[in-house]
This record gives C-alpha cells, structure tokens and sequence, in this order.
C-alpha cells in the first residue's frame, strides 16, 4: 500500500499519531516586502561574446581606499557554453565558483574582511579550450554593508563567501572598479536569465530552471523525492510579473526568501528562539538512525571497520584523502580537525564506514543531507570521489536509499516494533513529539525514495500495530 499524500505533497503523520503540531513559539520580526510575494519572475536577456579556442573574456576587480577589517565583496554571475574554463587569481581565501554545466548559470564570488589596507586585483578568466560563448551578469565589487552584517554573530560570518554574489552590498564608500576585457560581441545574441522575486529584500535574482538543483540565489523548497513536483503554487509555479498568462511549473520549487534574507531575517531571527525541545528534535533522528544501523549490521561502522582492516577509520579515511577536504582543498593538519561525511545521507540510511568523505566543518555543513550527485558539482569532482570511496559513480549520480539496510529492516519488523521502538531513548517525549514516532516518519520517507520499497507502508504498519495494544 503507497501512503496517500497530502497536505501539498508531505507525508502523513504530523498529527495522526503525534497530536497536533506544537503551536508557534517564536518570530522572526521581519515583514514580507510590499511589492512582491516571493512568487514572481522576470525573464532577462544578457548580451553574449564569442570566443574563438584561445580566447578569454577577463573580469578585473579593483578594491583600494578600504581600512583594515572592512567587510569586502566580489562577484558575478556567468554562463558558458562547453569547452569554456572558469579560472580565479588574485584571490586566496574562501570563494565560491560553481561548476555547472551548460545548461544553468554560474557564479563567482566572495564575502571577507581585509587583513590590511593593500589594494586588491582579483581576476576572474573564461578560457575557450574549444570555440564557445560566454555571458557575464551583474559583476560587483566593494566595500559591503548592510544592517544584517553590522553586528551579526561570529557563527554567522563564517561561511559569507557562499554568498556571494547575492549577499554584495555595496556601500560606495571605497574605491571599486569592475572592468571586463573581452574579444567581440556576438552581435544580438543573448542568453536568457531567469530571475526570481524575494520575498524580504523585493530584490529580483538569478534562479536556475533547466536543472533547479543548481543553486543560485535560492534554494529550493521541496527536495524530498515524495514531495515532488511542489504542489504549493508560490513556490513552485511563479508568474511573469511582466505576462501574467505566463507561468513556470517547477519540480522542486523555490523558497520565498533569497538565500540571504533566509540566513538573517528567518534562520538567525528563529533559531536563538528555538525551545531545547526542538533543538534536539532533528538530533535525535539522527541519533536513532544511527543507533537503528548499528542494530542492523549488529556493530558501530567503526568497531566493525577495525576489527576487519585493524586501524582506526577516521585516520585512514585522513590519509587517504590526502589529508585535505576533498570539496574545497582546506588542509586538515590532523584527523581531529577532519568532519567524516557519510558520502551517502545518513538520512537515507547509509553509514558511515570506509566508504566516508574528509571534509572541513564549512563544507560538512553545507552538504548537511544532500547526495553526492547534487553536492558535488565541479567537472571530475564525482569521478575523482568515486576512486577515493569505490563507491560506483552510477550510485554517487543516483539518490537512491541503502536498500540493503532497508530489506534487513523488513525482516527484523517485529523486533523493531516490539524492541526497538520500545526502548527508553525511543519513547521519550519532546515537545508533544515522541522520537520513535518521528523515526516512523522519517523511515517512510526513506521508503518512499526507494524504487524496491516505495509501496511498504511502514506508518500503517506502526499504527495497526498501536491501535492492537
């Protein structure tokens, strides 16, 4: 039996055995923007140069006049055809440069504050290997300011480079110049861009259609695989403000809010706010999941790694990836400062054995649940993973759950149910929320992505099982 979806593409069980949802306990402070409901789009058409095979076009950024520890930013967005490759110089701290292939945009860019008051030369370079083209949106350097950033947490400056371009701020209070050096123009060609309302700042910016999971400005709002295409019609069906006959049907759907208006007036502004009850409430799945595997395979993926190769895993998985993170290239002076990703989501009930990833903190936290396919983005990087971990690049490329652990699961029902889920940790209560009935949810999530066992109903299961006591 497939589990009935409701509720714009969610699973049931929010309240059919949890009781009702927890009432609201905290707000941001911020109101929507007046003119926008975060549901909108413009559809813009930016010039195009052609490179012939040698040819670059060049971005210069220029930032002097600044003082030492004055927030600055530089940054665009650009599309190539194939056979174009993005370099940066001049720039060696934290950036962003995506990948993508010729069917969405990219950007470019970085948030960070000057160690001292030299002029800065950043040069970012599009290099035709093979004829091509190439388009430039928006380039943007200076000094950054804004009321968010004035007196933000520390934790929350860590990872401003990723972004850039849509968090620059430019306050024209220091010397900043843009130039771009480029061959001839295509004429009238241009390629389109498509740009998204937000539904805080108003600002219209770059999203990705062709391939959503390219993440630009936003992020997308239903990712689950059992919640798509987003049936909630501002996220996933925005209207041409300027042709409202025509729409954009979406697969995952945008959030409302850009990305920086998401950190600073939802995520900062409710976090602090949070109860410890839902502090803990999405550590404890986690938390479960892992306790549920190591029942599974009867061992912690570590025990059983050292009895089987006799070393520890954290340390081999250090050394084989070089000792740096495998996503940006930070270097790890010792294993301790190594974050062991799963490669495939612990949320999907993967775990975490020889077949793990060495990440630095930033990189693991921006990877939080995603698969390796829709993480890891830069050409070669999948193939390169694929010879580090042995795991096959078909299964990096393809979101699908451990089956394995999932057939395991199924035979062992009964003990779930009756021992499992019975335990103490499982049947504490948070929050009206009790952990093992939110495993119950979770677990038929994990379900619902798998082409073997989309059709087992495992809440059914559960609660057939409760009403019978």
């Amino acid at each position: 039996m497939t589990p009935a979806n409701g509720g714009g593409g969610k699973l049931p069980g929010k309240t059919l055995y949890a009781g009702r949802r927890r009432a609201m306990t905290r707000s941001s402070g911020f109101s929507v923007h007046k003119d926008t409901t975060g549901g909108e789009f413009r559809r813009h058409h930016e010039k195009v140069y052609d490179l012939k095979a040698g040819e670059s076009l060049e971005v210069f950024f220029l930032i002097e006049e600044h003082d030492k520890g004055d927030l600055l930013g530089f940054g665009a967005w650009f599309w190539h055809s194939e056979g174009i490759e993005p370099t940066l110089s001049g720039f060696d701290g934290s950036r962003t440069l995506t990948g993508y292939s010729s069917e969405s945009w990219n950007k470019v860019g970085s948030i960070w504050k000057a160690r001292d008051e030299s002029p800065i030369y950043i040069t970012f370079s599009l290099e035709a290997k093979k004829p091509g083209k190439v388009s430039i949106y928006q380039p943007i350097c200076g000094r950054v300011a804004h009321i968010h950033l004035d007196d933000a947490r520390e934790a929350l400056m860590k990872n401003m480079y990723d972004f850039a371009p849509e968090a620059i701020f430019i306050d024209g209070e220091v010397k900043a110049e843009v130039d771009i050096d480029a061959p001839n123009e295509s004429g009238t060609e241009t390629h389109d861009l498509i740009l998204k309302s937000c539904n805080r700042c108003g600002r219209y910016l770059p999203v990705n259609i062709a391939n959503e999971r390219n993440h630009l400005s936003f992020t997308n709002h239903c990712v689950a695989a059992h919640r798509r295409p987003c049936k909630h019609s501002t996220f996933g069906n925005p209207r041409n403000v300027e042709d409202k006959n025509e729409t954009i049907k979406l697969d995952y759907g945008y959030q409302l809010e850009c990305r920086f208006c998401k950190k600073f007036e939802v995520n900062a502004a409710h976090n602090p706010q949070r109860s410890s009850g839902q502090m803990k409430e999405d550590g404890a799945r986690r938390r479960a999941f892992e306790m549920l595997l190591a029942d599974l395979y009867e061992g912690t993926p570590q025990l059983l790694y050292r009895h089987k190769y006799h070393s520890e895993l954290a340390d081999d998985i250090w050394k084989s990836f070089g000792k740096t993170c495998f996503n940006c290239g930070t270097g790890l002076k010792t294993a301790r400062d190594m974050h062991l990703d799963h490669t495939r989501p612990l949320a999907f009930l993967w775990p975490l054995d020889g077949t793990a990833t060495a990440l630095c903190g930033p990189c693991n936290s921006q990877k939080r649940d995603r698969t390796p396919g829709e993480f890891y983005i830069k050409p070669g990087q999948l193939d390169q993973l694929a010879l580090f971990t042995k795991i096959p690049i078909d299964e990096l490329k393809s979101p699908k759950p451990n089956e394995e652990a999932i057939k395991i699961l199924l035979e062992k029902k009964d003990w779930f149910f009756d021992v499992f889920l019975m335990r103490p940790e499982m049947t504490k209560e948070r929050d009206g929320k009790i952990t093992g009935e939110l495993v119950v949810k979770a677990l038929q999530r994990v379900f619902a992505s798998s082409e073997i066992y989309k059709g087992v109903d495992i809440q059914a299961d559960y609660e057939s099982r409760r009403s019978s006591t």
